[in-house]
């Protein structure tokens, strides 16, 4: 019996699913409104669904070629910088400062 590798699509989509409920749990215990964490997310998806689009144009489902490209979550966190970054913003301070609080932890521990 052999095991077929999950597809490059799959890997960053359920990596992605899993970091979007942990930030969706994060803001929901903070107390962010379910418009504003929905709002978020939303953006949030519309980025990383562009970065993983450009990355499967460039690997198909070719895994050798996908060691010049960043994780799944160093995508997540980029994406999230990238939502902070935009000014004016339409993201209450709280949910501003709640997410730059899960970028910076991330960020702390991890590889670039």
């Amino acid at each position: 019996m052999t095991r077929t590798p999950k597809s490059i699509k799959s890997h960053y989509v359920d990596s992605f699913a899993v970091n979007l409920e942990n930030l969706k749990s994060i803001l929901f215990f903070h107390n962010i409104s379910s418009s504003e964490s929905d709002k978020v997310t939303q953006l949030i998806s519309k980025t990383y669904n562009q970065k993983m689009d450009f990355i499967l144009e460039q690997c198909g489902d070719d895994w050798t070629k996908l060691e010049s490209f960043s994780s799944p979550l160093i995508i997540f966190v980029q994406c999230i910088g990238e939502l902070l970054d935009v000014k004016p913003s339409s993201i209450s301070a709280d949910c501003r400062f709640i997410l730059n609080s899960f970028v910076k932890t991330i960020e702390s521990w991890m590889i670039w």
